[in-house]
This record gives C-alpha cells, structure tokens and sequence, in this order.
C-alpha cells in the first residue's frame, strides 16, 4: 500500500461477516469491555499511515490511532524496521526493576536503543522542567498510580489528593479514586481516602460561571474553590495535608476539554505557594499530540511528575529527582523498566518526531483541522462547539444520539471515528498526518452530517 495513493475504500459496510465472524469468536471467552466490533483491523493486511484494512477487505481511514496509542499510524517504516531488529529474542521483557538489560559493550555505542536509553530521551524532552527520573511501568494508570505513590512518600502527611470534575486517570484502583469522568467507572469499587475534587474551569467569559470562582465570606471578591478550601483561616484542610494535585492539561476521556488560562495558573500557583507536588497527565495529550512535547506547556506551567503512556508504548512516570523514593523496594515491579521491544520503539517515536519535526506539523496541520471544522460548524446548527490544540481535537454535537449516527455513517464511508464525552466526536490522526488525509476525513464528515 502506498501513502501517497492510497484510498478508502468499502466493499462491505462494516461489520461485514468476517468482522461479525471474528466478533462472535472473541466475545466467546473475553471478558466483556468497550469493544468497537464493527472495525476489526486484519493485522495480516496492507496498512501504512493511517490507512488500515479491515477483515472483510475494506481500506479505513482511521482518525482515531488506537486511542492515540499509535502516534505515527501504522507500520511506519522506523518502527517496523526496530521492530524487526529484535523480534528473534526473547524474552522481549524482562524483571527490568531487578535486572538491567543493555545491548553490546559500550552503552554509548549501542545500536538498539534500551530502557535506559529511553530514560535518557525522556529527560532531553523534559528539560525544560528540571526532570531528572523517570521509572518505566506496563501502562497509563500504572503510570499514575506511582506518580501518587511517589507524592504520598515524599510528603509524608494526611495524603490529602486533589482532582478536577471531568478527569479520567486509569482504571486500577487507585487511578479509578481520581477519575470523574463516568459513575460506570467507579460503582461499587472501593475508593482511597482523601480524595478532593474541584471544577475544571473551561470558561472563556468572565466572570466564571461554572462553580471554580465563588464569593468568599469575610473576604474581598472572589477567589477559586481550590484556593478557599486552602485557605490557612477559612479552609477545609490544612495545606500541609495535601500531597498531590492531578489534573489533564486537555481533559480526554470526558470530551476533549481546553481549560482556561487562569484556571491552569490558579492551579500552578497553589501548588508552588503551598509546596504540593503538581502532576500532569499526559496519556492522551504528551507526546507531541497538541505541537508540543507536553500540552501543558501551552499554559506556561511547570508540573512536578508527568505521566505519559499511550503514544510511547510504556507506562513512565516523570519527574524531579528529589520527589522520587531513595530506598530500594519503595517503587519497583517484575516487568516494570523491563520492556525491551516497547521502550525500543518508545525511544525511535520519539527520535522520528524530532527528525520529521512533526511538533511542527502537529501544530500546522492542527490549525487547519480545526479551521475547516469551524468552517463546517457554521454549515450545521447541531454542532455545538469545536475545541482542541494540535491534534487533539474534540467536536460536541447536540445530542448523543445524533453523535453516534454520525460516527455509525462515517464508518459505512470509510473514515474510523470515536466518542468521547457525553456528545462529543474525538480526532486523533497520526502526528504525521497530511492535509491530503484531512481532506479526505473532512469530505466524509460533511457526508454524515447532511445525513444525520
């Protein structure tokens, strides 16, 4: 299949039977979660960019990269290349927190890229914050999970944790105690204690009006929710109580939302006045996805521990070295800091990002993006909002249900799309998309919008 040539095409509208076919054979024995069961990729087919072939035949255009997992879309030359280069050895992972894997002799002339390689390129990217740790884990909300264990050991306090309305930050038990996206999510799973949650401010009008500003009582003006239950006088918990902040630069799982400037810097400002360690995740938003390493800096903030995964295909949580335990046993795990093929592949995204400047086209390509939704958007009344940076980007529609008609329809077109939010249609190209594709999305779109 060639990039430049290639083009959608449907010979069945998904899901054809083979697609019901091996639908039927998964769910036989597998656990029930969030299958999308009328695209099932055949991993055995022609695929390249974000050109994939289903199992009935059909070429999709997926604008969705494995939930952003796949930041370069499919089979981009580099990574097949790595890839190739250590398929013949096993074990592929390794109990990487008791052993260190290296290639050849020399660490500074290895020529596959290792685990403590990729802690080298993650540094290198996060300079700008002052990082100087990092520990590998398997995924996202393992990521997060020793992010608030690294903050609870480092503070040493009553463990006091704060999150935002609308946050999704994993689904193991402790990630799940963050998240404040969907109830479905959290029903009946015991929570950890001292959990605070606050609004997470969008509004662009002032004064604020969705509940993050309040009037405070025997105080002048208003001021935000966070700083009055800080508050040494008027409070709800001692400062010194509090370990962490969490928070999503763009919220992903709950619709795709931008916060606001003075929100993100009320934020910041909190944490540093009061000394309470600030993490960012970026499982969905770092990596390049927004046109910079890590969304957050479009707000000029300066976190304390990163959390990233999907696009770098390992959990890592980052960070200044001083927050990070200095006793053995304190953070470990059999496979963590142990993929071997996973931080290969981690450590060439990133490289390809560097060599392409695909920070650049991000960025670029984003803004049109966005541009030619915003054109649409004045075309039909039932788009609600369009919202993004780079390519992350979020269209809210009027109602669920007209939501889910237009990704059904864009499907049986050829263009793969998903939800997010109660109403919202998420887009998540590769970070080297080109316009060519874009237009080729927006061209379906419109199409289920005039069918919906």
């Amino acid at each position: 299949m060639n990039r430049d040539t290639a083009q959608i095409n449907i010979k069945t509208p998904p899901p054809g039977p083979k697609a019901r076919k091996w639908a039927e054979f998964h769910r036989r024995y597998a656990a029930r979660s969030t299958y999308h069961e009328a695209f099932i990729w055949d991993r055995s087919q022609p695929a390249v960019g974000p050109f994939v072939t289903d199992v009935d035949g059909n070429v999709i255009l997926d604008f969705v990269s494995h939930v952003g997992s796949s930041a370069l879309g499919y089979n981009h030359p580099a990574l097949v290349s790595m890839a190739a280069k250590l398929q013949t050895i096993d074990p592929d992972r390794y109990a990487g927190c008791d052993f260190i894997g290296a290639w050849g002799e020399d660490p500074e002339k290895s020529e596959i890229p290792t685990p403590s390689h990729l802690h080298s390129k993650l540094m290198e990217i996060t300079s700008q914050f002052g990082f100087g740790s990092a520990f590998f884990t398997n995924s996202g909300a393992e990521a997060v999970e020793n992010a608030i264990k690294i903050c609870y050991d480092h503070k040493k306090n009553y463990g006091y944790g704060i999150c935002f309305y609308g946050a999704f930050h994993g689904r193991t038990l402790g990630a799940l105690s963050l998240n404040r996206s969907k109830k479905i999510q959290r029903d009946w799973f015991p929570q950890i204690p001292n959990i605070a949650d606050f609004p997470y401010c969008t509004c662009r009008a002032h004064p604020c009006n969705c509940g993050w500003m309040v009037c405070c009582t025997g105080k002048e003006g208003t001021r935000s929710r966070l700083d009055h239950y800080l508050d040494p006088d008027i409070g709800l918990v001692d400062p010194e109580e509090v370990a962490f902040i969490i928070l999503e630069p763009i919220q992903g799982e709950s619709g795709y939302n931008v916060p606001s400037m003075e929100f993100m810097k009320e934020v910041e400002r909190l944490a540093k006045k009061y000394s309470i360690p600030l993490i960012s995740d970026e499982i969905q938003a770092g990596l390049g996805r927004t046109g910079k390493w890590w969304a957050i800096e479009h707000f000029g903030v300066q976190p304390d521990i990163i959390t990233v995964a999907k696009p770098l295909r390992v959990g890592a949580t980052l960070g200044k070295t001083e927050l990070f335990p200095q006793q053995e046993y304190r953070i470990s795990s059999t496979w963590g800091e142990g993929n071997a093929l996973s931080s290969a592949i981690g450590y060439t995204i990133i490289e390809v990002i560097q060599k392409e400047n695909l920070l650049d086209n991000a960025t670029r390509l984003g803004k049109y993006f966005l541009t030619q939704l915003k054109g649409l958007q004045k075309k039909f009344s039932f788009i609600v909002e369009v919202r993004g940076i780079g390519l992350m980007d979020g269209l809210e529609i009027d109602s669920r249900e007209r939501r889910d008609r237009i990704i059904r329809q864009a499907l049986d077109r050829g263009l793969l799309l998903l939800g997010c939010g109660y109403k919202v249609i998420r887009f998540l190209p590769p970070l080297d998309v080109r316009q060519r594709e874009i237009d080729m999305a927006l061209e379906i779109l419109e199409e289920a919008f005039r069918e919906s």
